[in-house]
C-alpha cells in the first residue's frame, strides 16, 4: 500500500514537471525577447537625447528672444541691459545651477549673483567701431567633462558668439542714438542762442536806426527852419560874385539835406529834376515870385512847374497847400485826412497825361 502512494506521488511530480517544461521558452525565444528589450532601451535613449537636444535649443532661443525683449525695455539705459543680459545668460546652458556669467565693456564689468570664476570657461569678443570693446564669459564651477574637448556643448559655442554680436549690435546703435541726441540738444542750443543775440542784434540795429533817423530828421529842420530862409533872403539881395558865393553855399546845405531830395525821388518818381528843385524852393516857403528870380524864369513857369508837381501828387483839384503838403510828406508827420489822396486820385496821378485826361472824363 506505501509502495503504491510512493509511485502515485513520483507519476504527479513527472507529470508537473513536464508540464512546466512544456511552458518554458526556448533559446531562440529567449534570444529574440533580448534584442527585442535592446531596441526598446536604444530607441528610449536616443529619444531622451533628442528631448534633450531640443530642450536645450529651446533655451537658446528664449535667450536670444530675452536679449531682443530687453533691448526694447531698456534701450536707453546701457548699463540695465547689460546687468539684464548677463542676469538671464546662466540659464540658457547646458548645467544652469554650476553656471555663471561675466560681460566686460570699455572697463565696465557685469557680472551674475554669486559669481565665481571656474575651472571651464568660454568666451566671444565684442567689438563697436574702435576695435575690440569687452567680452561675454560664461563659466562652469564644478561640472565632469562630457566629452574630451570639456562640458559644453557646439550649440553652446555658437550661441556665446550671437549673443556677443547682438550685444555688440545693441551698444553701437544706443552710442549712436545718443551721440544724435546730444548734438541735437547742442544744436538746439546754439539756436537758442543764436535767436537770441538775433533778437539783440535787432534790438541794436532798430535804437541805432531810430538814432539815426533822429539825428537826419534834427539836422534837416535846423537847416530847413533857420537856415535856408536866411540863405534864400540873402541871395536875394546881393549880385553878382557875392551872389555866386551864396548860391553854392545854398547848394552846399541842400546836399546836407538831401534826405528831402532822396524821399522826393523815392516816392514820386516821375517829378523831374527841375520839379523837385522848385518843390524843394517851396517847401521852404519861397514865393513863385521868389523862385522866378532865384531860376530866372518866368512866373508862369513857375506855375506851371507848381501844377505839375500837384497832378504828380494827386493834389490837382483839392484845395491842398502844396508846402504845408511837402513838409508832412518829407518829415514823417501825419498828414490830414482832407490832405492824404485817394487811391483813384493816385492812381490818375501816376498815370500818363493822355490816360489821366480820358480816366478824369469817365470819370465825370
Amino acid at each position: 500500500m506505501l509502495d503504491r502512494s510512493r509511485l502515485e506521488l513520483r507519476v504527479i511530480v513527472c507529470i508537473r514537471w513536464v508540464l512546466i517544461m512544456a511552458k518554458d521558452k526556448t533559446r531562440s525565444e529567449r534570444q529574440e525577447e533580448v534584442e527585442t528589450l535592446r531596441k526598446r532601451a536604444a530607441d528610449a535613449m536616443q529619444q531622451s537625447e533628442l528631448e534633450i537636444a531640443l530642450r536645450e535649443r529651446i533655451k537658446e532661443l528664449d535667450c536670444l528672444y530675452t536679449i531682443s525683449t530687453l533691448r526694447e525695455m531698456h534701450f536707453q539705459e546701457p548699463d540695465r541691459f547689460l546687468q539684464s543680459v548677463v542676469d538671464c545668460l546662466p540659464q540658457s546652458w547646458q548645467f544652469t545651477e554650476q553656471a555663471s556669467a561675466r560681460i566686460t565693456y570699455e572697463d565696465e564689468r557685469y557680472i551674475t549673483k554669486g559669481f565665481v570664476v571656474g575651472k571651464w570657461r568660454m568666451a566671444a569678443d565684442i567689438v563697436n567701431d574702435n576695435g575690440l570693446a569687452g567680452a561675454v564669459e560664461v563659466f562652469y564651477r564644478n561640472v565632469s567633462p562630457t566629452t574630451a574637448a570639456g562640458p559644453f556643448l557646439k550649440e553652446e559655442y555658437a550661441l556665446i558668439r550671437a549673443v556677443a554680436e547682438r550685444v555688440s549690435a545693441v551698444m553701437m546703435h544706443m552710442k549712436a542714438v545718443s551721440d544724435l541726441r546730444a548734438a541735437h540738444h547742442d544744436i538746439q542750443r546754439e539756436h537758442q542762442a543764436l535767436q537770441e543775440a538775433n533778437i539783440a542784434l535787432r534790438a541794436v540795429l532798430s535804437r541805432l536806426e531810430e538814432e539815426k533817423r533822429e539825428i537826419k530828421a534834427s539836422i534837416v529842420a535846423n537847416i530847413q527852419k533857420i537856415i535856408m530862409p536866411i540863405v534864400f533872403e540873402l541871395e536875394l539881395e546881393v549880385a553878382g560874385r557875392q551872389r555866386s558865393y551864396v548860391t553854392l553855399l545854398r547848394q552846399s546845405l541842400q546836399e546836407i539835406a538831401s534826405p528831402f531830395l532822396t524821399q522826393m525821388s523815392k516816392d514820386h518818381m516821375r517829378l523831374t529834376p527841375v520839379e523837385i528843385a522848385i518843390g524843394t524852393m517851396i517847401r521852404n516857403g519861397l514865393s513863385t515870385k521868389e523862385i522866378a528870380h532865384l531860376r530866372c524864369i518866368s512866373a508862369a513857369t513857375v506855375r506851371r512847374h507848381r501844377e505839375n508837381i500837384r497832378d504828380k501828387l494827386g493834389l490837382k483839384n483839392r484845395k491842398v497847400n502844396l508846402a504845408t503838403y511837402l513838409q508832412s510828406s518829407i518829415s514823417g508827420e501825419s498828414l490830414p485826412p482832407d490832405m492824404v489822396p485817394t487811391q483813384a486820385e493816385d492812381t490818375l496821378a501816376r498815370a500818363p497825361r493822355s490816360m489821366s485826361r480820358r480816366a478824369r472824363r469817365s470819370s465825370r
